[in-house]
């Protein structure tokens, strides 16, 4: 197991911060200890904030020591079975007590009370709040509302905080929470309501794209809600070495395997549907023309949203969205005047045509103005001697094919040398919270404040975070009220052939 490859995207999210930060290039050699107090610990929402910090700790961290004090055998015995499920690296190791707590770089305690003379970051959570203190305010104790959604937002903020520890982070770029709630149903800092119960049950129709690092928290939170209904889930991809860095749910055991199915694999539950597609979404909307109320987005480029939305246009779509650090959760229903997907992420300009075909092919403008002309020795001997041999060997075919050809060999090598992109897992984590809050405040008709989205940097916190309101954007295909609806009754009988809506706002054949 190569271990480089495995933290190689925290790794790289930290290296950026080379000017901010004192450790960021020693973080994975540090030690952290994860403990707690029993009478949180015994909680519901307390047993899942110490699992999912656990979880979220082992992706930025190999070094873990677990504490579990007395009165909590019950979560002993769920901790060793889930850290032998996800844990890799040989690092972690459970201890019945710790006398020396100053050996820790960083500490993560589920309970109430703080150690302002420690590395010490303390969690909770209740119903949709969830809180965190690295200072000298401790927390509130009640945490009676369950709600899995509060728990894992909890551990998401309680590991940034122990990042920030771990790197050494400078003030002036982010400084340390000190008895901070903040809650997902208002985006607001320093609320004390909770929010309303979950429901004992939730009827839902959904759809979820994307099987990455948003997409394991999404799943692991719906795997709690007790859903009842039907949970489609599609991504192409299998897991690899360097998804253990990022995935909540993924343990070595899930190497090699479909993103799809071992999502859909935490689904499985009584009253629920749950298919798994390994397949593109646009071979999921040919195969299945389906149409789901509700879209959960885990996506990490613009032309994946903008397909989505083009496809379907469901009641809802739910899009969570990362950065390095930058956390976003956007909503987009049907047909409120809320900009689309693809009125929100738009690609930005790109270079003109002929500059990227000479690029990839060396050949001047003149000859790429021949598209049908064949390729020639004076056409060679113009070209950048970089590209002469590739050139050489092409002599006498159209230069349109050639043209072509240079591309897709530009495009490989591009995508080669663009590596892995920088990423944290409790970034991804709490954009699925918001998603999932958000998911469930539509199907439960609970009023939502985005319009459409909420984005925050997670060094300086949630409580500096924008709610970002947008139209829809002028020009854009979400416009054509007609074309759409008709595009979504098609699909909603399924009858005949079901319409994409393209760029143009045009139905075409799907």
């Amino acid at each position: 197991m190569n271990l480089d490859l495995i933290y190689s995207r925290p790794a790289k999210t930290a290296a950026q911060l080379a000017t901010k930060s004192i450790d960021h290039h020693r973080f994975l050699a540090k030690k952290v200890l994860l403990t707690g107090e029993p009478e949180i610990l015994n909680t519901l929402n307390g047993r899942e904030c110490f699992l999912n910090a656990f979880a979220l700790l082992i992706r930025i961290c190999p070094n873990i020591r677990i504490h579990i004090p007395a009165g909590c055998e019950d979560l002993g015995v769920v901790s060793k079975t889930f850290v032998k499920r996800i844990a890799f690296g040989g690092g972690v190791e459970h201890f019945d007590h710790v006398d020396d707590l100053g050996s820790f770089d960083a500490i993560l305690s589920v309970g109430t009370a703080v150690k302002p003379g420690l590395p010490w970051t303390t969690i909770n959570s209740n119903g949709w709040l969830a809180r965190v203190s690295s200072g000298t305010r401790s927390l509130p104790a009640d945490v009676a509302m369950d709600n899995p959604v509060g728990a894992l937002a909890a551990a998401s903020l309680g590991v940034g905080e122990v990042f920030k520890r771990l790197i050494k982070l400078k003030p002036e770029r982010g400084e340390m929470l000190d008895g901070f709630s903040f809650s997902l149903r208002s985006y607001r800092a320093g609320e004390t309501d909770c929010g309303p119960p979950l429901p004992s049950s939730l009827d839902v129709d959904l759809l979820l794209v994307g099987g990455g690092a948003i997409g394991n928290g999404t799943v692991r939170l719906l795997s709690q809600l007790q859903c009842r209904g039907r949970i489609d889930v599609v991504d192409a991809q299998t897991y690899a070495e360097e998804n253990l860095g990022t995935c909540l749910l993924m343990g070595t055991a899930d190497l090699g395997e479909s993103k799809a199915k071992m999502l859909a694999s935490h689904l499985q539950a009584p009253g629920l549907q749950v298919e798994s597609f390994g397949m593109t979404f646009e071979q999921y909307a040919r195969q299945t023309r389906r149409a789901p109320v509700v879209v959960l987005n885990g996506l990490d480029n613009i032309p994946g949203r903008h397909q989505v939305q083009r496809t379907i246009w469901p009641d809802v779509v739910v899009d969570g969205a990362i950065g390095d650090f930058t956390c976003q959760v956007s909503r987009h229903p049907w047909p409120d005047d809320i900009a689309c997907l693809i009125c929100l992420f738009r690609e930005p300009a790109g270079p003109p045509v002929e500059k990227i075909q000479m690029q990839a092919t060396g050949l001047s403008l003149d000859s790429l103005l021949r598209p049908d002309d064949l390729l020639s020795a004076s056409d060679v001997d113009r070209a950048s001697d970089e590209k002469q041999e590739f050139l050489r060997a092409r002599l006498g075919k159209p230069i349109c094919s050639v043209i072509q050809e240079g591309i897709a060999l530009k495009l490989s090598v591009d995508e080669q040398q663009k590596g892995f992109e920088p990423s944290v897992p409790f970034t991804a984590c709490f954009s699925a919270c918001m998603v999932v809050a958000e998911m469930v405040a539509h199907i439960m008709k609970w009023p939502s404040v985005l319009a459409p989205r909420f984005q925050f940097d997670f060094l300086t916190g949630p409580q500096y975070g924008q709610e970002l309101p947008q139209q829809r954007r002028a020009g854009c295909v979400c416009l054509r009220h007609k074309n759409i609806e008709r595009a979504r009754l098609a699909r909603k009988t399924n009858a005949g052939d079901v319409p994409e809506i393209n760029e143009t706002g045009e139905p075409t054949a799907a």
